[in-house]
C-alpha cells in the first residue's frame, strides 16, 4: 500500500495495546478519588476522538461529559468545571500550544488532568496529574483505544456498562480489523484521488460519532495539509443551508455512522443522488471486522473511517497532489 509500513503499524498496535493497563488504571484511580463530570478538550485534528466520545456519553451515561476546544474554554471558562471535575487532554506532541496552556490552567486552579500523550517529560505530561503513554508512530486511530479504555472504564464503574470486559478485551482486535480495511480501501482511495485532486470545492458530509472524523479530515488533512477548499457540514444540518451550493459537478463525500444517527446519513444519500454526478460514500458497515461483536460497531466505526481516510485516502491525494501533507505555509511556521 502507497506510503505504508506494516511493520511498523503493527509494531504501534502492540504498544498502543500495551498501555491498556495504565489507561485503565487511571480510570480507576479517578473513579476512587470521586468526580463530578468529565471535560475533554483539545484542540484541531486531537478534537476528533473526544466529539465520538462525547456521543456515546450522550446515550451511555448520566454523568456529565462535555467537549471543548481548549482555546475557548480558557478564554470563557465553564461554570460546570470545578475542582470535582477531571478534563481529559490529547496531543501527540505534547507540545501543542493550546493543549499544554488548557493543563497548565486547570493545574493552577486544582482540577485534575488526563494527559494522553507520547513522552511522560513533555510540557502536557507535566502538567497533568495523569499521563496515558501514546507510544505508536504509525496509526492515528488508535488514539481512539486508549481513550475508550479510559472512558468506557469509567462508565462501566458508574455500574452502567455492564459490557465492558468483553469490549475492552475485543478492542485488542480491532487493529488487525483496521488494517484488512485499509487494504480493502487503498484502490478506491486510490481512485478518488486521481478524480477529485484538483477540484476546486468539494462538500465532507456525516453526522453525530463521525462529526469529528469528517471536521478533521476536511478540516486538518484537505485545508491544512493539501490546501483544498471543503465545506463540513452535518448530516442533520447538512437540509439548513448547504443543500443550496450542491449541483451537478460538486463533488459531495458522505461517510455513514453504525448508530441511530444513520438514519439522518441516509437522507442526505437519498437526496444527494438525484442532485451531484459525485457522489462518494464512505461507509464503514462495507468492512468487517473480525472479533467485534455487532453491538460495539457504531462505537469503532470512527476508527474504521480513521484509518480510510486520515491513512488510506491522504496518502494518494498527496500522491496526486504532489503536494507533501508535511508542508505548512502558517501553522506553527511563526506566532499568531
Amino acid at each position: 500500500m502507497l506510503g505504508f509500513n506494516q511493520d511498523e503499524y503493527q509494531t504501534s498496535a502492540r504498544e498502543i495495546i500495551a498501555a491498556r493497563e495504565v489507561a485503565q488504571q487511571v480510570a480507576d484511580e479517578i473513579h476512587r478519588d470521586g468526580y463530578r463530570n468529565l471535560f475533554f478538550a483539545s484542540v484541531g485534528g486531537s478534537l476528533a476522538p473526544m466529539m465520538a466520545v462525547n456521543e456515546f456519553a450522550k446515550v451511555m451515561t448520566t454523568r456529565p461529559v462535555f467537549t471543548e476546544q481548549a482555546a475557548e474554554l480558557m478564554a470563557r471558562g465553564h461554570r460546570q468545571l470545578t475542582r470535582d471535575s477531571v478534563v481529559i487532554t490529547l496531543s501527540k506532541s505534547g507540545d501543542t500550544k493550546e493543549s499544554v496552556a488548557v493543563a497548565e490552567w486547570c493545574k493552577a486552579q486544582g482540577i485534575r488532568v488526563v494527559a494522553v500523550t507520547k513522552n511522560a517529560d513533555s510540557p502536557l505530561a507535566r502538567a497533568a496529574s495523569w499521563h496515558i503513554p501514546m507510544r505508536h508512530k504509525n496509526g492515528v486511530e488508535f488514539e481512539y483505544m486508549l481513550l475508550y479504555w479510559l472512558f468506557f472504564r469509567l462508565v462501566a464503574l458508574n455500574d452502567e456498562f455492564p459490557q465492558w470486559e468483553r469490549f475492552a478485551s475485543q478492542l485488542e482486535r480491532l487493529p488487525e480489523g483496521l488494517l484488512q480495511a485499509k487494504r480493502q480501501f487503498d484502490g478506491r482511495a486510490a481512485t478518488l484521488a486521481a478524480k477529485y485532486h484538483d477540484a476546486d470545492y468539494m462538500m465532507w458530509v456525516g453526522g453525530a460519532e463521525m462529526w469529528g472524523e469528517v471536521y478533521l479530515f476536511s478540516m486538518c488533512i484537505l485545508e491544512e495539509m493539501q490546501w483544498k477548499r471543503t465545506k463540513s457540514v452535518s448530516s442533520a444540518e447538512f437540509f439548513h443551508g448547504t443543500l443550496e451550493l450542491l449541483e451537478k459537478p460538486v463533488p459531495l463525500f458522505l461517510v455513514k455512522g453504525e448508530g441511530a444517527c444513520r438514519a439522518l446519513d441516509q437522507r442526505v444519500e437519498r437526496f444527494a443522488a438525484k442532485i451531484t454526478d459525485c457522489l462518494e460514500v464512505i461507509d464503514p458497515q462495507a468492512f468487517p471486522l473480525a472479533g467485534i461483536d455487532d453491538e460495539f460497531r457504531w462505537i469503532v466505526a470512527p476508527c474504521v473511517v480513521s484509518t480510510l481516510l486520515v491513512d488510506r485516502l491522504a496518502a494518494h491525494f498527496e500522491q496526486q497532489t504532489g503536494h507533501d501533507l508535511n508542508i505548512r505555509r502558517y501553522y506553527r511556521q511563526f506566532d499568531y
